[in-house]
């Protein structure tokens, strides 16, 4: 530990995440990482809704998810908590102005696996708040095809503004939804290794640049 020196690192971290992630933190940090260590690589994998087996298998080295998979050996950590927003065309229709008028309108939504919805989707069900889906995608970044040129909306992270949906009008959720929070997750045996430290570490550098706006989605954006 006392010995080690990122420049003379070569070695290839292989990272699990969903699109989201992989668009807003993987590029910046891959950029980190390489300043300091030329001989570092990336792989990316999908998460989905991840487990602990992609650890506990050696499969990744680590993952950033908002769903941390649960064991005594596997550590987390939070990166950051954004807000959800609502999605939509502007040149196709305006914002949803009223509860009313968001669950009255149809949607598209994110399904990675089957059965298995999106925290808000669930959150919204749980309320008793039924809404008209007309599609379901199988990842973020194709919200944005599927909500050009319609009046559909989709409701996701608000973040999703700064890359797969930028050019879309983003306005608040007319309801008091949750936050989703981000956190990295990793085995316990790489604790203490001070390459995972460090690597952890450049994350969490990374993550403070792209916090999202306090404001999160308190104003309608185009």
């Amino acid at each position: 530990a006392a010995g080690f020196e990122p420049a003379r690192l070569n070695t290839c971290f292989t990272i699990a995440a969903n699109d989201l992630q992989r668009d807003l933190l993987l590029p910046p940090l891959l950029r980190r990482l390489r300043e300091q260590a030329p001989g570092v690589t990336l792989r990316v994998i999908k998460s989905g809704a991840p487990g602990p087996a992609l650890l506990r298998d050696e499969v990744c080295q680590l993952i950033i998810t908002p769903r941390p998979p649960q064991g005594s050996d596997i550590l987390q950590k939070r990166l950051f908590e954004d807000r959800y927003g609502v999605f939509y065309d502007a040149s196709q229709r305006a914002a949803p102005d009223s509860r009313e008028a968001y669950l009255a309108a149809n949607h598209v939504t994110v399904l990675y696996e089957p059965r298995r919805a999106l925290d808000i989707d669930q959150w919204m069900q749980g309320q008793g708040l039924a809404r008209r889906f007309v599609a379901s995608v199988p990842g973020m970044a194709a919200l944005g095809s599927m909500l050009r040129g319609s009046d559909w909306l989709a409701t996701a992270p608000s973040l999703l503004a700064r890359h797969s949906l930028r050019g879309l009008a983003m306005a608040p959720v007319p309801l008091a939804t949750p936050p989703m929070p981000m956190y990295q997750v990793w085995h316990l045996r790489h604790h203490s290794d001070p390459v995972h430290q460090w690597l952890r570490t450049a994350l969490e550098q990374v993550a403070r640049e792209v916090q999202p706006d306090p404001a999160g989605a308190s104003a309608p954006s185009a």
